[in-house]
This record gives C-alpha cells, structure tokens and sequence, in this order.
C-alpha cells in the first residue's frame, strides 16, 4: 500500500514536471533562447553555465583544459588538450566545433535554456524513481512496471532529440517531433496516474457508446489542431523577416486550415462540456476535466487572435502552447476516467 502511494504521488510529481518543461521550453522559445547553451548535454562544456562572456572569451597566459569551449571572432572553439595560452590565440590547439556554427552567448538566453534542461533532468528523476519502485514491487504492480519502462526509454530519447534539436540550431521539423514525444510523456503518466483511481464516472456508464465517440472526436480533432499549429509554427519560423511583416506572408493554406479546425475544435469541445454538464443534478458534481477544457478553449482563442493580429507577441505564444497541453491532457485524462468506470 505505502508502495502504491509512492508510487502514485511519484506520478504527479513526474505530470507536475513534465508540463513545467514545456512551460520552461515555451519560454524559451518565447525568448529566443534555445541556442542559450551551444552544445548537449553540457552548456559551453560546462556543468555550471558562464555568468559572463569573459569566462567563454579567450585570454593570454590562461590555463585551458581539454575540451574547454569559448567564443573566438565569431567562432566556437573547443580545446584539443590541457595547455597554457601564450601571448596570441593559437589555432593549433583549438578545433572548431563541428556540429554546428552558432557562436553568440547571451547570458539571459543561457540560463534560460540551462534551467530549461534542470527541470528535464529533474523530471526524469522523478520517472527513473517511478521506475524502481514498480522494480522492486513488480509481482503486484506489473502494469505499472511495463509503462514506467516504457516512460524511461522515452525519457531517453526525449533527450536524445534535445540534443538533436540544438546540434541542428533548432531545426522546425525536429521541434515539433520533441513536441509530440512529450504529448505521448503526457499520456503515458496520464494513464499510470488512473490505474487505482477511484475518482470515475459511474453515473455516465448509461451514455458510453456516446460519450465515447464525443471525447474521441475532441482528442482527435484537438491532435489534428496540433499538428497543424506544429505546421504553422515551422511556416514562421522558415521566414527570414522581420516580425512585423509574417501578418502579410502568412496568408498560406496551412494557417488557412489551423484557423478553420480552430472553429470545429471549438464547436466539439463546447458541446461536450455542455452535454456532459447537464448529466450531472449539481454544480460540484461537473468533472474538473469539463471546466479545465471550457477555459483553456478560450485561453487559446485568445492566444491565437492577438497572435495573427499582433505580430505573434511571445507571451501569446506560449500560453497558446501551454494551453494545448492542458487541453489534451484535460481531455485525455476524461477519456481514461470514463472508461475505467
């Protein structure tokens, strides 16, 4: 039993965390501070990121040790080996860095980026833990056991594509693939979170068939939504302009189709809230999941609007990405529930 509730509180604290990521990716993004750490999974090849340029730029009679980076005329350089500078830079005992040519520093952009990846580590603590607990219990808790592996290896190649997704300067394709892979994160815990609850809907068992098929639409169409969001997203950010002119440029067909979908994803969610809403004789009765799509439908109504009109200011980028993982995972989460009644 004290395994179980470990288990169980070790599961919110991993959703609690995952949805800080993307809350800490989102403003880094909104920021423009991805490329705040230049390399993976250390940050200029230290645990501990500089506070000052002078810490990354080159200085005579310095010791410098194997694979210390710095910022030398616009180039990142990497050392070959330990060694003591002379009076001038000395090409022969640096390499440049070979996975890319991004050499700015910026110090607000690589904090933001370095606690960006403390919370990624930290969650996946709080999953490795989640793990080992269902190891050590894994005669009663196989399911968890199976899923919570599963989270691991996901884990592992979520970091896998960070690395990635920085060595390509924050290639569009490659954002939007860490992207999902955390929607799936999302579900995985969703679903290890509803295993022994209790908290279902008994008195909705009479409109399964139905219910079914409405929370299926809206996690379908929501997904759809997503995708295309993903796609407009990489439209931007394929633009080499200056932000006051991406309103004239972005008048494509996929924005066309994110912004019709916007008007059914609407219509499906409000009609689930308020089918699912007359059921229930009280108030307090209503899921909270009801409550969490209604206003997260609205956060990004408005997200969007001020982000076509106004020359997508950062702030309502992400709330508009913040409000999409609550959305699927509110809606998810009522999927589980309904159906474990």
């Amino acid at each position: 039993m004290k395994k179980s509730r470990l288990f169980s509180r070790l599961a919110k604290l991993s959703l609690i965390f995952t949805y800080l990521i993307v809350l800490a990716g989102g403003f880094v993004r909104m920021t423009g501070s991805g490329m705040g750490c230049p390399d993976w999974p250390k940050c200029f090849g230290l645990l501990i990121p500089p506070t000052d340029e002078k810490q990354i730029s080159w200085e005579k009679n310095h010791f410098y040790e194997n694979n210390n980076m710095l910022i030398h005329n616009d180039t990142l350089w990497v050392s070959k080996a330990d060694f003591n500078s002379t009076n001038e830079f000395n090409s022969k005992n640096w390499k440049k860095y070979e996975k890319h040519n991004y050499a700015k520093f910026n110090v607000f952009h690589t904090w933001a980026e370095y606690i960006n990846r403390l919370i990624g580590a930290l969650t996946g603590l709080f999953v490795l833990c989640l793990f080992l607990v269902s190891v050590f219990n894994i005669k009663n808790m196989f399911r968890e056991f199976l899923f919570s592996f599963t989270l691991v290896v996901l884990f592992l190649v979520q970091a896998w594509i960070g690395g990635e997704v920085v060595f390509s300067v924050l290639n569009p394709f490659k954002i939007t693939i860490h992207m999902f892979v955390a929607l799936i994160i999302v579900c995985l815990l969703l679903i290890l979170l509803n295993f022994n609850s209790s908290k279902n809907f008994e008195s909705l068992i009479f409109k399964k068939k139905k219910l079914n098929f409405l929370i299926s639409l809206v996690l379908i169409s929501s997904l759809v939504q997503i995708y295309f969001g993903t796609q407009v997203r990489e439209f931007i950010d394929s633009l080499e302009f200056d932000k006051s002119m991406w309103t004239l440029e972005i008048k494509n067909s996929k924005v066309y189709i994110h912004q019709i979908l916007a008007i059914f994803v609407f219509i499906f969610n409000l009609y689930l809230c308020i089918y699912i809403s007359a059921i229930f004789s009280s108030f307090k009765k209503i899921p909270f999941e009801i409550f969490m799509i209604f206003s997260t439908i609205f956060a990004l109504i408005i997200s969007g609007f001020l982000m076509l009109n106004f020359n997508f200011p950062g702030l309502a980028q992400l709330i508009h990405l913040f409000a999409a993982f609550i959305l699927f995972g509110a809606q998810f989460n009522l999927l589980i529930r309904f159906n474990n009644s």
